[in-house]
């Protein structure tokens, strides 16, 4: 009997502690799994919303025009093939700026504004780009499809620095194959406005319109995503007009602020002080923050920078171009300061595009909106910017229902305005 208890507890103690190990072990792939999976994500993410917005070729005529696939993400394609690519260290070019960026049999892929040579290494799994041991700014890759590709450029057009890397296996004919499936093309022109090379339309340009249904996420879903969790303190509530503001954290650290007549939100996080020392930080922690609001980034892109001010904007876009909605920045806003970290955005989310009622739409030489704009009375040198996109507008006869309408957009006094607008109402400059 004393033994077959003696045998009984060896058992029972062989069985508990193997149960431990085991308990412990799946925790800890579970762990490393989940890890996985968010570090996929964000890289997914990260490789989706810093895509190049534009594909630009140069022919052998030195004619630029502007090639999109409305069936497949040209941009993405592109930067997948160069992904197979070995380059090389980046390095001081001798090339001119001005030679460079009309030489023929060339592929332009250009960022709205700049972003960081090491982070573009890291969106296309170059070692020699992303572990760089100084960083450089650029917001236009330039490679030539005529012969083998053994170079690629990287050019700040703010500046007319240029950057040069050695490329071997890149597979040229890869490349032309992806341009031919191009099914839309447009002739542009590459003018200078504000000391930046813009994409300009010579002989206008001709865009479909859209609609789209929409849908309103509810207030509750962002203060999960982004109060629940706040050092597990209960979410106070504050009425004010129009808008509800919710708080948490032990300092109502977190805040977030609800427009109810305009769906338009703001989260504040007064612990995150530190202010991203580099642009490549600057750029990964507002993307971070963005994915925490836990809006599809699906047709989101990364738009503008202010790095005085240390703030980055996006928007989403529709078939290589930008909407503009209501609000002035877009699909999101991250700002930092010494403070505390901002999020601005909407709870106005595309779903499923619908059959648009109007054909299509013809827009004006880009030169005949400046044109009119100088009439009206606004100086050259006040037009910052100006962009083709669409304009976020609401169905009348549906709530659920948006229209976007393709215009040109145009940045004056730092904000972004639809021209017919700023033709008939000036007060915007203030």
């Amino acid at each position: 009997m004393i033994i077959v208890v003696l045998l009984s507890l060896v058992l029972s103690f062989l069985i508990w502690t193997n149960n431990q190990r085991y308990e412990k072990r799946t925790d800890t792939q579970t762990a490393t799994k989940r890890d996985v999976t968010n570090s996929n994500n964000t890289q997914q993410n990260l490789e989706q919303v810093y895509l190049p917005v534009e594909v630009l070729t140069i022919d052998s005529q030195k004619q630029p025009r502007i090639v999109y696939n409305h069936k497949e993400s040209l941009t993405s394609e592109i930067r997948e093939a160069m992904q197979k690519w070995h380059i090389r260290k980046a390095r001081v070019s001798p090339a001119k700026y001005s030679e460079l960026t009309t030489r023929m049999n060339t592929v332009q892929l250009v960022y709205h504004d700049q972003i960081s040579l090491q982070l573009f290494g890291k969106l296309i799994g170059q070692t020699a780009l992303k572990g760089a041991v100084r960083d450089h700014t650029f917001n236009r890759v330039i490679f030539s499809t005529e012969g083998n590709i053994n170079k690629v450029f990287f050019v700040n057009d703010q500046t007319n620095n240029i950057w040069q890397s050695q490329v071997t296996h890149a597979n040229v004919s890869q490349i032309l194959s992806l341009l031919r499936t191009a099914d839309f093309s447009a002739k542009v022109s590459l003018q200078n406005m504000q000391g930046q090379l813009r994409t300009f339309y010579p002989e206008g340009l001709s865009l479909r319109p859209y609609s789209y249904l929409i849908t309103r996420r509810n207030e509750n879903t962002y203060i999960s995503a982004l109060l629940s969790d706040s050092a597990n303190s209960s979410v106070d509530t504050h009425e004010s007009g129009h808008e509800t503001t919710y708080s948490a954290g032990n300092y109502n650290d977190y805040q977030l602020t609800v427009d109810h007549s305009t769906d338009q939100l703001k989260y504040l996080d007064n612990t995150e002080t530190d202010i991203p020392a580099t642009l490549q930080l600057l750029l990964e922690q507002s993307l971070k923050a963005i994915i925490s609001i836990d809006n599809p980034l699906t047709d989101v892109r990364f738009f503008s920078t202010e790095t005085g001010n240390d703030m980055v904007s996006f928007r989403s876009y529709v078939e290589g171009f930008p909407i503009f909605q209501k609000s002035d920045f877009g699909a999101f806003k991250v700002t930092y300061t010494n403070s505390g970290s901002r999020v601005d955005f909407s709870s106005r989310i595309l779903q499923v595009p619908v059959p648009a009622t109007n054909g299509r739409v013809k827009l004006p030489a880009t030169t005949t909106i400046l044109s009119q704009l100088n009439e009206a009375g606004y100086a050259q040198t006040e037009i910052q910017d100006i962009a083709v996109g669409y304009r976020w507008i609401p169905d009348k006869e549906s709530t659920d229902i948006i229209d976007l309408n393709p215009t040109y957009y145009v940045q004056i006094g730092n904000k972004w305005r639809d021209y017919h607008d700023w033709l008939t109402d000036k007060s915007g400059v203030n």
